[in-house]
């Protein structure tokens, strides 16, 4: 184990904060959204448009209004997620929405980088009807056998990809003098849009082979040629979420 000099400055890591702000505007837009469907729903309703037409609005202010919770749940992980390196500690502000499929628990933690006995990380793909996308999850091992889910850079090998955490990761693991532990990639239940009923793989999955890893990438890809509309459709909601 490597020994951590007591000179070394802490680290604070934090979400870049133009994002952060980014993303705030954008709720707020989805949010008013939200509200001005259900408030054309509940006149469509007193007014006695067709029913066609109220159950149309009745649908889109559900799904707008679930997206906004989801996104807002998102971003309120990105709000409060800190990190900090300290010469002989790992300190863990984690919220609980820093994952948008994993259901981590909020965890603060202070540990020691002797009780650190390696970060590990996989690729997880998620597909459904020949469409996909691809993370990259991070979770810090310790010696007790405990796992942690840190944290996951998003929409990888796409022009919207996020890659926020590889450096952290690899900062952690040095600071530690343990090893940064690759363990493939494994594939999860990607639900509808990507937010109902997804579900990840559990972390002691086996790492898939490489002809299913070769083609969950095509899936990816082709998720980022579709069509122009379906296309921007998509493009907002990982600027949002991402």
């Amino acid at each position: 184990m490597a020994t951590i000099s007591h000179t070394i400055a802490p680290v604070v890591f934090r979400l870049p904060l133009g994002m952060r702000l980014f993303n705030t505007f954008m709720i707020a837009m989805s949010g008013f959204g939200a509200v001005s469907l259900t408030a054309a729903t509940v006149f469509l309703f007193l007014y006695r448009a067709p029913w066609e037409l109220t159950a149309l609005a009745t649908a889109c202010a559900c799904l707008v209004s679930g997206l906004t919770r989801y996104a807002a749940r998102d971003l309120a992980g990105k709000w409060r997620l800190r990190v900090v390196l300290e010469p002989q500690t790992l300190v863990l502000d984690l919220p609980p929405g820093r994952s948008l499929i994993h259901s981590p628990p909020e965890q603060h933690e202070r540990i020691a980088y002797t009780d650190i006995a390696a970060i590990e990380t996989r690729l997880e793909a998620y597909s459904k009807a020949g469409m996909g996308n691809m993370q990259r999850a991070y979770v810090l091992h310790r010696t007790n056998g405990q796992l942690i889910f840190l944290f996951e850079d998003r929409a990888l090998a796409t022009p919207i990809a996020t890659a926020y955490f590889s450096k952290l990761a690899r900062d952690i693991a040095a600071r530690a003098g343990v090893p940064l532990r690759d363990l493939g990639m494994d594939e999860g239940k990607l639900g509808i849009l990507g937010v109902w009923g997804a579900h990840a793989p559990d972390w002691s999955s086996p790492a898939l082979s490489a002809e299913r890893q070769a083609k969950l990438w095509r899936a990816a890809a082709r998720t980022m040629a579709l069509p122009v509309p379906i296309f921007t459709l998509a493009l907002l909601y990982r600027l949002w979420s991402g």
